[in-house]
């Protein structure tokens, strides 16, 4: 604990009923797998196949192979493999907001 106070309210409900007026974060895997309603929850991977988006993972590089990369100075590599999450969460949002929010 650094003795600092937040700005904004960092627990605001976790149910985007909650935030009213309109919600300023949209936790996606709370609700793909509608808050834990699944058995399974799907990874970045599995949404953007279903949802018809190019898996970040396409391009041979996984979250596991980040250490090595890392070791091995290959940080541009990290990069793009990081704006391929970005992008592929960017899609799964919009696919989420015209498909599954309410």
């Amino acid at each position: 604990m650094h003795g600092i106070r937040p700005t904004k309210d960092l627990m605001r409900g976790r149910y985007i009923y909650q935030h009213s007026p309109g919600a300023i974060h949209i936790d996606l895997q709370d609700q793909l797998s509608f808050y834990g309603a699944l058995r399974r929850k799907g990874s970045l991977h599995l949404w953007s196949r279903v949802f018809g988006i190019e898996s970040p993972k396409a391009s041979g590089i996984t979250g596991d192979d980040v250490g090595a990369l890392y070791k091995a100075k290959k940080f541009t590599d990290i990069a793009r493999y990081n704006v391929g999450d970005l992008r592929a969460t960017n899609e799964l949002y919009k696919r989420w907001e015209e498909y599954l929010s309410f």
